[in-house]
Protein backbone atom coordinates (compact mmCIF):
# COMPACT_ATOMS: atom_id res chain seq x y z
CA UNK A 1 0.00 0.00 0.00
CA UNK A 2 1.67 3.61 -0.84
CA UNK A 3 0.66 6.69 0.73
CA UNK A 4 -1.82 9.15 -0.98
CA UNK A 5 0.07 11.98 -2.68
CA UNK A 6 0.35 15.63 -1.51
CA UNK A 7 -1.55 18.36 -3.20
CA UNK A 8 -0.91 22.48 -2.71
CA UNK A 9 -3.90 24.47 -1.06
CA UNK A 10 -3.96 27.44 -1.99
CA UNK A 11 -6.69 28.55 0.75
CA UNK A 12 -3.94 31.11 2.22
CA UNK A 13 -2.91 33.00 -1.24
CA UNK A 14 -3.81 36.50 -0.42
CA UNK A 15 -3.94 36.56 3.33
CA UNK A 16 -0.29 34.50 4.64
CA UNK A 17 1.07 34.58 0.91
CA UNK A 18 1.36 37.14 -1.41
CA UNK A 19 2.62 37.64 -5.05
CA UNK A 20 6.33 38.07 -3.83
CA UNK A 21 6.19 34.71 -2.14
CA UNK A 22 4.91 32.91 -5.17
CA UNK A 23 8.05 32.22 -7.10
CA UNK A 24 10.40 30.63 -3.86
CA UNK A 25 6.98 28.44 -3.71
CA UNK A 26 6.92 27.04 -6.98
CA UNK A 27 10.64 26.24 -6.56
CA UNK A 28 10.11 24.68 -3.09
CA UNK A 29 6.52 22.67 -4.30
CA UNK A 30 9.03 21.03 -7.68
CA UNK A 31 11.93 20.08 -5.08
CA UNK A 32 9.43 18.13 -3.10
CA UNK A 33 7.65 17.08 -6.09
CA UNK A 34 3.97 18.56 -4.51
CA UNK A 35 1.35 18.86 -7.54
CA UNK A 36 -1.31 19.72 -8.47
CA UNK A 37 -2.75 23.11 -7.10
CA UNK A 38 -5.98 23.13 -5.43
CA UNK A 39 -7.88 26.61 -5.22
CA UNK A 40 -11.23 27.61 -5.57
CA UNK A 41 -13.36 31.13 -6.62
CA UNK A 42 -14.16 31.11 -3.18
CA UNK A 43 -10.86 31.52 -1.71
CA UNK A 44 -9.62 33.16 0.22
CA UNK A 45 -12.71 33.45 2.37
CA UNK A 46 -13.42 37.30 2.58
CA UNK A 47 -11.67 38.03 -0.31
CA UNK A 48 -13.56 35.58 -3.31
CA UNK A 49 -11.16 35.25 -6.33
CA UNK A 50 -8.29 36.66 -4.84
CA UNK A 51 -6.52 32.88 -4.79
CA UNK A 52 -6.63 31.94 -8.64
CA UNK A 53 -5.73 35.47 -9.66
CA UNK A 54 -2.59 34.94 -7.71
CA UNK A 55 -2.59 31.47 -8.97
CA UNK A 56 -2.48 33.33 -12.52
CA UNK A 57 -0.10 35.86 -11.83
CA UNK A 58 2.60 33.32 -10.19
CA UNK A 59 2.25 31.09 -13.76
CA UNK A 60 1.83 28.14 -11.89
CA UNK A 61 0.00 26.51 -15.56
CA UNK A 62 3.24 27.87 -17.20
CA UNK A 63 5.40 25.77 -14.26
CA UNK A 64 4.06 22.69 -15.17
CA UNK A 65 1.79 22.51 -12.43
CA UNK A 66 -1.67 21.15 -12.76
CA UNK A 67 -4.29 23.41 -11.16
CA UNK A 68 -7.65 22.06 -9.56
CA UNK A 69 -10.21 24.62 -8.79
CA UNK A 70 -13.95 24.87 -7.73
CA UNK A 71 -17.43 26.62 -8.40
CA UNK A 72 -18.14 29.71 -6.68
CA UNK A 73 -19.74 28.62 -3.58
CA UNK A 74 -21.97 31.50 -2.18
CA UNK A 75 -24.59 31.55 0.60
CA UNK A 76 -26.14 28.33 1.50
CA UNK A 77 -25.21 27.18 -2.02
CA UNK A 78 -28.62 27.49 -3.43
CA UNK A 79 -28.66 28.52 -7.32
CA UNK A 80 -25.17 28.39 -7.47
CA UNK A 81 -25.13 25.17 -9.82
CA UNK A 82 -27.45 26.34 -12.71
CA UNK A 83 -25.68 26.29 -16.18
CA UNK A 84 -25.47 30.10 -16.24
CA UNK A 85 -23.59 30.54 -12.83
CA UNK A 86 -21.50 27.66 -13.54
CA UNK A 87 -20.68 29.69 -16.89
CA UNK A 88 -20.08 32.87 -14.89
CA UNK A 89 -17.82 31.15 -12.15
CA UNK A 90 -15.78 29.30 -14.79
CA UNK A 91 -15.21 31.90 -17.39
CA UNK A 92 -13.64 34.56 -14.04
CA UNK A 93 -11.88 30.96 -13.16
CA UNK A 94 -9.87 30.81 -16.68
CA UNK A 95 -9.28 34.58 -16.74
CA UNK A 96 -7.80 34.59 -13.48
CA UNK A 97 -5.68 31.48 -13.78
CA UNK A 98 -4.94 33.41 -17.44
CA UNK A 99 -5.92 30.02 -18.97
CA UNK A 100 -7.25 30.07 -22.44
CA UNK A 101 -10.43 28.29 -23.12
CA UNK A 102 -10.40 25.48 -25.77
CA UNK A 103 -12.75 27.10 -28.13
CA UNK A 104 -11.04 30.16 -28.57
CA UNK A 105 -7.86 28.52 -29.07
CA UNK A 106 -9.35 26.16 -31.72
CA UNK A 107 -11.42 28.68 -33.79
CA UNK A 108 -9.15 31.72 -33.97
CA UNK A 109 -5.30 29.08 -33.70
CA UNK A 110 -6.39 26.14 -35.24
CA UNK A 111 -4.65 24.15 -32.12
CA UNK A 112 -6.37 20.62 -31.93
CA UNK A 113 -7.51 19.26 -28.80
CA UNK A 114 -4.59 16.90 -27.72
CA UNK A 115 -2.20 19.61 -28.37
CA UNK A 116 -4.55 22.28 -25.78
CA UNK A 117 -4.20 19.37 -23.34
CA UNK A 118 -0.77 18.99 -23.39
CA UNK A 119 0.28 22.70 -22.90
CA UNK A 120 -2.26 23.07 -19.39
CA UNK A 121 -4.66 24.60 -21.83
CA UNK A 122 -7.23 23.31 -19.31
CA UNK A 123 -8.02 22.96 -15.53
CA UNK A 124 -7.22 19.60 -14.04
CA UNK A 125 -9.97 19.25 -11.73
CA UNK A 126 -13.00 21.21 -11.62
CA UNK A 127 -15.08 20.76 -8.46
CA UNK A 128 -18.64 21.67 -7.77
CA UNK A 129 -17.86 23.66 -3.98
CA UNK A 130 -20.51 22.43 -2.16
CA UNK A 131 -24.06 21.61 -2.29
CA UNK A 132 -26.67 23.54 -4.31
CA UNK A 133 -29.93 21.86 -2.75
CA UNK A 134 -32.49 24.09 -4.90
CA UNK A 135 -30.87 23.30 -8.76
CA UNK A 136 -32.11 19.10 -9.71
CA UNK A 137 -29.00 17.41 -9.98
CA UNK A 138 -29.65 15.79 -13.21
CA UNK A 139 -29.14 19.74 -14.15
CA UNK A 140 -26.18 20.28 -12.99
CA UNK A 141 -24.82 16.93 -14.08
CA UNK A 142 -25.78 18.00 -17.81
CA UNK A 143 -23.97 21.37 -17.43
CA UNK A 144 -20.62 20.19 -16.15
CA UNK A 145 -20.86 17.96 -18.82
CA UNK A 146 -21.58 20.85 -21.06
CA UNK A 147 -18.38 22.40 -19.99
CA UNK A 148 -16.59 19.05 -19.94
CA UNK A 149 -17.54 18.56 -23.47
CA UNK A 150 -15.92 22.12 -24.63
CA UNK A 151 -12.64 20.94 -23.26
CA UNK A 152 -12.82 23.28 -19.97
CA UNK A 153 -11.47 20.11 -17.53
CA UNK A 154 -9.99 16.78 -17.66
CA UNK A 155 -11.72 15.47 -14.49
CA UNK A 156 -15.06 16.06 -12.69
CA UNK A 157 -14.95 16.49 -9.13
CA UNK A 158 -17.50 17.35 -6.05
CA UNK A 159 -16.82 18.69 -2.74
CA UNK A 160 -19.36 17.77 0.56
CA UNK A 161 -21.69 16.52 -1.44
CA UNK A 162 -24.24 13.79 1.14
CA UNK A 163 -23.50 10.35 -0.08
CA UNK A 164 -26.78 10.20 -1.24
CA UNK A 165 -26.37 13.21 -3.71
CA UNK A 166 -22.89 12.13 -4.96
CA UNK A 167 -25.59 8.60 -5.39
CA UNK A 168 -27.83 10.65 -7.25
CA UNK A 169 -25.18 12.01 -9.65
CA UNK A 170 -24.22 8.62 -10.39
CA UNK A 171 -27.08 7.83 -11.50
CA UNK A 172 -27.87 10.61 -13.70
CA UNK A 173 -24.47 10.88 -15.54
CA UNK A 174 -24.76 6.57 -16.18
CA UNK A 175 -28.38 6.96 -17.48
CA UNK A 176 -27.40 10.00 -19.55
CA UNK A 177 -24.26 9.59 -20.46
CA UNK A 178 -22.46 12.28 -18.59
CA UNK A 179 -18.93 12.84 -17.29
CA UNK A 180 -19.04 11.43 -13.87
CA UNK A 181 -17.69 12.48 -10.78
CA UNK A 182 -13.91 10.86 -10.24
CA UNK A 183 -12.87 12.79 -7.49
CA UNK A 184 -14.80 13.86 -4.05
CA UNK A 185 -13.09 16.32 -1.91
CA UNK A 186 -14.04 16.65 1.49
CA UNK A 187 -12.81 17.21 5.21
CA UNK A 188 -10.61 14.11 6.96
CA UNK A 189 -8.43 14.14 9.58
CA UNK A 190 -7.68 11.69 12.51
CA UNK A 191 -10.79 13.67 14.58
CA UNK A 192 -12.53 14.07 11.39
CA UNK A 193 -13.07 10.11 9.86
CA UNK A 194 -16.90 9.71 9.23
CA UNK A 195 -16.74 9.50 5.77
CA UNK A 196 -15.06 6.13 5.95
CA UNK A 197 -17.87 4.20 7.24
CA UNK A 198 -20.85 6.60 4.79
CA UNK A 199 -18.73 7.42 2.06
CA UNK A 200 -15.39 5.66 1.14
CA UNK A 201 -17.35 2.04 0.40
CA UNK A 202 -19.09 4.13 -2.21
CA UNK A 203 -15.98 5.81 -3.87
CA UNK A 204 -14.34 2.49 -4.02
CA UNK A 205 -16.99 0.45 -5.59
CA UNK A 206 -17.23 3.90 -8.53
CA UNK A 207 -13.41 4.04 -8.66
CA UNK A 208 -13.61 7.61 -7.27
CA UNK A 209 -10.69 9.21 -6.02
CA UNK A 210 -10.72 10.79 -2.40
CA UNK A 211 -9.28 14.28 -1.50
CA UNK A 212 -8.87 15.13 2.30
CA UNK A 213 -8.75 18.52 2.78
CA UNK A 214 -7.81 19.51 6.33
CA UNK A 215 -5.53 17.04 7.54
CA UNK A 216 -5.16 18.80 10.85
CA UNK A 217 -8.17 19.77 11.55
CA UNK A 218 -7.40 23.58 10.78
CA UNK A 219 -4.62 23.50 13.24
CA UNK A 220 -6.82 22.06 15.96
CA UNK A 221 -4.54 18.48 15.99
CA UNK A 222 -1.80 21.04 16.90
CA UNK A 223 -3.06 21.37 20.36
CA UNK A 224 -3.25 24.99 19.64
CA UNK A 225 -6.35 25.57 20.79
CA UNK A 226 -6.65 23.00 23.42
CA UNK A 227 -3.41 24.35 25.08
CA UNK A 228 -3.67 28.13 24.89
CA UNK A 229 -3.97 30.25 27.69
CA UNK A 230 -6.22 33.07 25.99
CA UNK A 231 -6.66 34.48 22.83
CA UNK A 232 -3.72 36.60 22.99
CA UNK A 233 -2.21 33.10 22.17
CA UNK A 234 -4.36 32.52 19.21
CA UNK A 235 -3.84 35.66 17.21
CA UNK A 236 -2.86 35.20 13.47
CA UNK A 237 -4.16 31.30 14.13
CA UNK A 238 -7.32 29.94 12.46
CA UNK A 239 -8.69 30.33 16.00
CA UNK A 240 -8.39 33.78 16.17
CA UNK A 241 -11.15 35.59 17.99
CA UNK A 242 -12.36 37.81 15.77
CA UNK A 243 -16.11 38.95 13.90
CA UNK A 244 -14.35 38.65 10.58
CA UNK A 245 -12.49 35.41 11.15
CA UNK A 246 -15.16 33.34 9.23
CA UNK A 247 -13.27 29.95 8.73
CA UNK A 248 -11.91 30.41 12.37
CA UNK A 249 -16.09 30.01 13.70
CA UNK A 250 -16.24 27.10 11.08
CA UNK A 251 -13.45 25.32 12.81
CA UNK A 252 -14.61 26.45 16.24
CA UNK A 253 -17.84 24.94 15.79
CA UNK A 254 -16.75 22.07 14.47
CA UNK A 255 -13.27 20.98 17.16
CA UNK A 256 -14.36 23.34 20.07
CA UNK A 257 -15.71 20.85 22.42
CA UNK A 258 -14.90 18.53 25.18
CA UNK A 259 -14.50 15.34 23.47
CA UNK A 260 -12.47 16.94 21.05
CA UNK A 261 -9.72 18.55 23.61
CA UNK A 262 -9.96 14.97 25.41
CA UNK A 263 -9.24 13.51 22.58
CA UNK A 264 -5.93 15.88 21.94
CA UNK A 265 -5.34 15.71 25.35
CA UNK A 266 -4.59 12.01 25.66
CA UNK A 267 -2.72 12.58 22.20
CA UNK A 268 -0.50 14.75 23.56
CA UNK A 269 0.64 12.69 26.63
CA UNK A 270 1.04 9.16 23.78
CA UNK A 271 2.96 11.47 21.26
CA UNK A 272 5.26 12.47 24.56
CA UNK A 273 6.11 8.98 24.94
CA UNK A 274 7.09 7.83 21.57
CA UNK A 275 9.01 11.46 21.18
CA UNK A 276 6.24 12.64 18.37
CA UNK A 277 5.20 16.14 17.97
CA UNK A 278 1.05 16.53 17.99
CA UNK A 279 1.49 17.69 13.97
CA UNK A 280 3.64 14.67 12.95
CA UNK A 281 1.89 12.21 14.36
CA UNK A 282 -1.36 14.05 13.08
CA UNK A 283 0.22 13.72 9.51
CA UNK A 284 2.30 10.41 9.62
CA UNK A 285 -1.06 9.17 10.81
CA UNK A 286 -3.06 10.54 7.32
CA UNK A 287 -0.12 9.55 5.19
CA UNK A 288 0.60 5.99 6.30
CA UNK A 289 -2.03 4.66 8.59
CA UNK A 290 -5.56 5.90 7.18
CA UNK A 291 -7.44 4.34 4.67
CA UNK A 292 -6.02 6.74 1.73
CA UNK A 293 -4.35 5.35 -0.92
CA UNK A 294 -1.92 6.17 -4.22
CA UNK A 295 -3.47 3.51 -5.88
CA UNK A 296 -6.77 4.54 -5.47
CA UNK A 297 -5.54 8.54 -6.70
CA UNK A 298 -6.02 9.34 -2.98
CA UNK A 299 -4.31 12.95 -2.19
CA UNK A 300 -3.98 15.51 0.92
CA UNK A 301 -4.12 19.00 1.33
CA UNK A 302 -1.44 20.69 2.97
CA UNK A 303 -2.12 24.40 3.87
CA UNK A 304 1.26 25.75 4.79
CA UNK A 305 1.42 29.46 6.08
CA UNK A 306 4.92 29.85 4.45
CA UNK A 307 7.73 28.52 3.29
CA UNK A 308 9.17 26.93 6.64
CA UNK A 309 5.55 25.12 7.50
CA UNK A 310 6.02 23.64 3.71
CA UNK A 311 9.40 21.95 3.87
CA UNK A 312 8.66 21.08 7.55
CA UNK A 313 5.79 19.00 6.44
CA UNK A 314 7.74 17.65 3.57
CA UNK A 315 10.34 16.18 6.48
CA UNK A 316 7.89 15.06 8.45
CA UNK A 317 6.41 13.00 5.98
CA UNK A 318 9.99 11.35 5.38
CA UNK A 319 10.40 10.20 8.34
CA UNK A 320 7.51 7.19 7.22
CA UNK A 321 5.10 5.38 9.48
CA UNK A 322 4.62 5.82 13.26
CA UNK A 323 5.25 2.82 15.84
CA UNK A 324 2.24 0.19 14.89
CA UNK A 325 1.24 0.86 19.30
CA UNK A 326 1.19 4.87 18.50
CA UNK A 327 -0.79 4.31 15.16
CA UNK A 328 -2.97 1.82 17.09
CA UNK A 329 -3.34 4.44 19.95
CA UNK A 330 -4.49 6.99 17.65
CA UNK A 331 -7.00 4.75 15.86
CA UNK A 332 -8.67 4.56 19.03
CA UNK A 333 -8.92 8.31 19.54
CA UNK A 334 -11.70 7.71 16.98
CA UNK A 335 -14.42 6.29 19.61
CA UNK A 336 -14.21 8.92 21.87
CA UNK A 337 -15.15 11.75 19.60
CA UNK A 338 -16.80 9.61 16.63
CA UNK A 339 -20.75 11.13 17.55
CA UNK A 340 -19.37 14.94 18.23
CA UNK A 341 -17.57 14.73 14.80
CA UNK A 342 -20.80 13.20 12.58
CA UNK A 343 -21.97 17.11 11.58
CA UNK A 344 -18.34 18.07 10.53
CA UNK A 345 -19.19 16.78 7.30
CA UNK A 346 -22.72 17.46 6.88
CA UNK A 347 -23.25 20.51 4.87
Amino acid sequence: MSSPSIIMGTGGFGVTWSKDDLGALARALKEAGIDPIDTAALYPVGASGLSEKLVGEGKFGEHGFQIDSKILFSGDGSGNLTAPKIQESLSKTFDSLKVASVSLLQNHFNIDIETYQKFGGQLNVLYCHGPDKTTPIAEQAAAFDAEYRNGKFQRLGVCNLSPEMLKEWLFVATEKGYVKPSVFQGQYNLLSRTYESTLFPLLREHGISFVAFSPLAGGFLTGKLTFSSGAEDLKATRFEVSDTNFMGMGYRHWYDKPSMHAAVQKMEGLCKENGVSLTAAAWRWILYHSPLEAGHGDAVIVGPRNLEQLQSYDEIAKQGPLTDDLAQALNDLWEGVAQDAAGIVVY
